[in-house]
């Protein structure tokens, strides 16, 4: 991730997983079967229940895959379901460029639907030409066999759809921007391994030209039963100069880990730059596990990395690594070192509740009024914006609520710059 070496491969695997639960293939395939079989045609062949490729071949055959199977018989609505930890994950690496890109093989929308609910304007691709435009405000998410809430229509159910003029180019303009920008990454492929034979074509057709370095593949099947599904995919992952890794675990559950190791090791930088500033001015050596992001779940931790860079509560965090740091790593160093108990909203201590906000360059009156949150931000005593100005200014206009009014902003706790903290608080 540090080296810019990361390309996230997303497959069916990733949305199965709670609280998204999107079903399989073989379900879409029977729900689709029996409503067609209910409404239209009692007499269509039971074989094709359980093999969605051939189902969605027999509409393609009669010239209807578009207006009868896409349009009526998918059961789109089952794709709309919250986020899961895994596309928590992904769209954060995505928003804050820690992966170069992520390939999507799903339809579903949930990626960006998380990206959206932290603030941050993000779009999908259909190709290479819409991934380079994205790619000036974000790392593009390439959905190269379509998206549910994009040209529907468009979405590749079926092999005798890759001579469709429409997919055929989006797949030639993906495969022409991978070649560009994606040789020579490591691949974490997350899910994928289908029972569709085409889809693994599909992908095996446009990542095979990019000489991966490593491929991690997280999938429960063992490695008998990857290699038979997608030979050609298992060849590129055994390729002589690419490292192989097969995890079997949840998807979800690894890309979650990966975003905890990675929000940790931001924290520690955070506190590891007040480290030098903290031992000159108190002659006190950090021990270790000053130093140490807390371990927190992903939701926690990325809530103190938009603390970490002057972010509130419903908009994105937006850095990789930390920004200026220095005088809010000491700060934490010294609130470390003063016995203060890291908690998912910043500190305990002496009885108190402490947030730490990075104030850098910000005048603390301004910092405040941003700062004026939705009622399920959990308030706390004290906030501290170390490298925050104290300026006389007039008062916050916003009001912070009354008493039983539901839509109010959470209350408002006193803030203070760092000396006016370390006076506050006696440390």
């Amino acid at each position: 991730m540090h080296a810019g070496r990361l390309v996230v491969v997303c497959g069916a695997g990733l949305s199965m997983a709670s609280p998204s639960s999107l079903p399989s293939a073989a379900r879409v395939a029977e729900t689709c079967f029996d409503s067609y079989r209910l409404k239209i045609d009692p007499a269509c062949d039971v074989a094709m229940r359980y093999d969605l490729e051939k189902f969605a071949e027999h509409f393609a055959a009669q010239n209807t895959l578009k207006s009868i199977f896409i349009e009526e018989l998918v059961p789109w609505k089952t794709f709309v379901r919250p986020s899961n930890p895994g596309h928590a994950a992904v769209a954060d690496f995505l928003v804050t460029r820690t992966a170069v890109a992520s390939l999507s093989a799903n339809y579903d929308f949930l990626i960006e639907q998380y990206a959206l609910s932290n603030g941050f304007d993000f779009l999908s691709s259909l190709d290479g030409e819409e991934a380079t435009v994205r790619n000036h405000s974000h790392s593009p998410l390439l959905k190269f066999h379509g998206c549910a809430t994009r040209d529907r229509p468009s979405t590749v159910w079926t092999k005798s759809q890759l001579d469709d003029p429409v997919i055929s180019e989006r797949i030639t303009k993906s495969k022409t921007w991978m070649a560009a920008n994606l040789r020579q990454k490591d691949l974490l492929v997350v899910g994928f391994w289908t029972d569709w034979d085409y889809l693994n074509a599909v992908l095996d057709d446009v990542v095979g030209g990019l000489a991966p370095l490593s491929v991690t593949v997280v999938d429960m099947a063992d490695e008998g039963t990857l290699e038979t599904k997608a030979p050609a995919l298992w060849a590129l992952a055994h390729s002589p100069q690419v490292t192989f890794t097969h995890v079997q675990e949840s998807g979800a559950d690894v890309l979650d880990e990966l975003r905890k190791a990675f929000s940790r090791n931001y924290l520690s930088q955070m506190l590891n730059a007040g480290r030098q500033t903290f031992e000159d001015a108190s002659g006190v050596a950090c021990q270790p596990e000053w130093l140490e992001g807390p371990d927190f779940g992903s939701e926690d931790l990325y809530a103190l990395r938009r603390d970490a860079e002057g972010v509130p509560a419903g908009e994105p965090a937006l850095r990789a690594t930390p920004g200026p740091s220095e005088i809010l790593g000491t700060f934490h160093l010294i609130l470390r070192q003063s016995g203060a108990i890291a908690t998912p909203q910043g500190y305990d201590l002496n009885g108190r509740t402490i947030r730490v906000v990075n104030g850098a360059m910000k005048v603390l009156s301004q910092l405040k009024s941003r700062f004026v949150e939705a009622p399920a931000v959990v308030a706390t005593d004290i906030v501290v914006a170390p490298g925050s100005t104290d300026l006389p200014m007039p008062a916050n206009v916003v009001r912070p609520g009354i008493a039983g009014n539901f839509m109010r902003p959470a209350p408002l706790a006193e803030w203070f710059n760092f000396e006016g903290a370390r006076q506050e608080l006696g440390v």
